[in-house]
């Protein structure tokens, strides 16, 4: 099974291996927190019991909301999002959603290996609002 796991290219870090990070002062370097961007701190209690895996070109966050699990998933090559298993183009999501998605992008960015997929992740985040009728 870890095996597996290695070979598809997952890379877990769980929210206590976050404050273990942080709690030895460890600063990401300024190319990691995006080009002249300043990162707003995310309290990583937000998302509860947060799990995150990563792949080169995609990301998944599970975490409890309203006593049930939620993930959200973005997929770098096909350009999209999921909300719990659904694509966010095809859904009709309430204001506390697209904050869910939002924060998602905050806290990729706290994580330096997942550099890559952050800026894509925004972009692909602002068109999705953009076409519901809502601005970031």
């Amino acid at each position: 099974m870890i095996c597996a796991k290695f070979l598809l290219g997952l890379i877990i870090m769980e929210k206590k291996d976050y404050e273990s990070f942080q709690s030895k002062g460890s600063e990401l370097p300024q190319g990691m927190k995006g080009e002249g961007e300043k990162v707003a701190p995310l309290d990583l209690n937000y998302f509860r019991e947060a799990r995150l895996f990563l792949g080169k070109d995609r990301a998944t966050l599970t975490f409890y909301v309203e006593q049930e699990v939620a993930s959200i998933h973005y997929d770098m090559i096909r350009d999209e999002v999921f909300y719990r298993g659904h694509n966010v183009k095809n859904m009709t999501m309430s204001q506390e959603k697209w904050d869910l998605l939002q924060k998602f992008s905050q806290y990729l960015d706290h994580d330096p290996r997942a550099e890559s997929l952050v800026r894509s992740y925004r972009t692909c985040l602002e068109h999705l609002m953009t076409h519901h009728g809502l601005s970031l």
